[in-house]
């Protein structure tokens, strides 16, 4: 979607809901234009608050910030519910078929709205889910037969709240006791200021065959050259378009993110050249784009994030557009290696943006290879 596209469909929102006012509240003249101006105003505060945030990491910038997602979360589900009401009467309008009154159907809007924005807030809150899902590849080695991967993805971190959340998360990690952690991009956004603070509590993770990362989009908005310092502050092994191999076997190949870095297919397919197609792979790439590349070049299992399952719905039906591979595991039946090439995609473990989620809940997500049938469970 060009940005055009999208800011001419952002603003055509803002004047629908405008109308929407007006419609169902009898607004006069003066009232609509007020309406409209109202919420041109508001539509710029997330903008805004972005470009203030990349400047100060202060209380007064988070406080800020805050009002501005809020608003921003809040707006989306109104214009949803907004949508799903004008549907329903039109649809009704075209049955014949009264359905509730037209005072009625001017609440339940506003009702359903709060409604959805207070759950999206709590689940927006909540601690993300532990995934477990085992991942069978025929000719496994015996040295990677219960291998475990931690994928985290999409932390989005700032400064206060999501620190101490982060902490907690580490330690629910540690307990866990993978043999690796997998972070797959956007760790941080622009203008995170906490790198000490961060460093010190990355450094409490712990894996036995160490902590692997590649770049997502946000971490090149935050810069290339302070995201890869970070990084490396925290104590992770950054792949930036290479291949490591662990004495287990196992391939870890990591890209930087697709669209920030202009790496394309062919980027993709030269990294993953570099493969041994008769060992197991492991393939953190950002997006979830060129799955294809792997399945024909290696066995295993790729890992991505990025679309945040689209976090409040029905943001996700957008997302699936761009993203057709867009939540969970997936796979290709025949691989160069014939052991099959896996894909799963993170919903993630933070939020960007509005601080909500709307069923499409966070999660960290623990892989365990087996020469068994791949099996799924969620706990709580």
């Amino acid at each position: 979607m060009s940005l055009s596209a999208f800011l001419g469909g952002y603003v055509g929102a803002q004047y629908y809901l405008a109308f929407w006012v007006r419609r169902h509240f009898a607004l006069s003249a003066a009232g609509a234009a007020g309406a409209r101006c109202t919420l041109l105003l508001l539509s710029l505060a997330f903008p805004l608050s972005m470009i203030l945030h990349r400047h100060s990491d202060g209380s007064l910038a988070r406080a800020f910030s805050f009002a501005s997602t809020f608003w921003l979360g809040l707006w989306w589900i109104w214009l949803a519910c907004a949508l799903a009401g004008d549907l329903i009467e039109l649809s009704l309008r075209w049955s014949r078929w009264a359905g509730p009154s037209a005072a009625a159907a001017t609440w339940l809007i506003p009702v359903f709205t709060l409604a959805f924005t207070g759950w999206a807030l709590y689940e927006g809150s909540r601690a993300p889910l532990l995934r477990e899902v085992e991942i069978r590849l025929p000719g496994l080695p015996s040295a990677l037969e219960g291998f475990t991967v931690l994928q985290l993805s999409d932390l989005h971190l700032e400064s206060g709240s999501r620190m101490r959340a982060f902490a907690r998360l580490v330690d629910r990690i540690n307990a866990l006791s993978p043999d690796l952690v997998a972070l797959t991009g956007d760790m941080v956004d622009p203008g995170f200021g906490a790198k000490e603070e961060l460093a010190a509590l990355a450094g409490r993770l712990r894996a036995r065959s160490g902590v692997f990362a590649v770049m997502g989009n946000h971490e090149f908005y935050n810069g290339a050259r302070s995201s890869e310092a970070l990084y490396r502050l925290c104590g992770f092994k950054l792949l930036r378009n290479e291949v490591v191999t662990l004495p287990s076997g196992l391939q870890i190949a990591g890209i930087d993110d697709a669209h920030a870095s202009g790496a394309g297919r062919s980027e993709a397919e030269s990294l993953l050249s570099r493969l041994d197609a008769g060992k197991p792979a492991l393939y953190l790439s950002h997006q979830p784009l060129f799955f294809e590349a792997f399945a024909q070049k290696a066995s295993g299992l790729m890992l991505s994030g990025h679309t945040h399952g689209g976090q409040i719905f029905p943001f996700g039906l957008i997302v699936r557009l761009t993203y057709p591979r867009f939540y969970g595991l997936y796979r290709a039946e025949r691989s160069q290696g014939g052991g099959g090439a896996f894909l799963y995609v993170s919903s993630g473990a933070g939020t960007w943006g509005p601080p909500m989620r709307l069923f499409a809940p966070a999660e960290v997500v623990l892989f365990t290879f087996r020469s068994q049938q791949p099996a799924e469970k969620t706990s709580y």
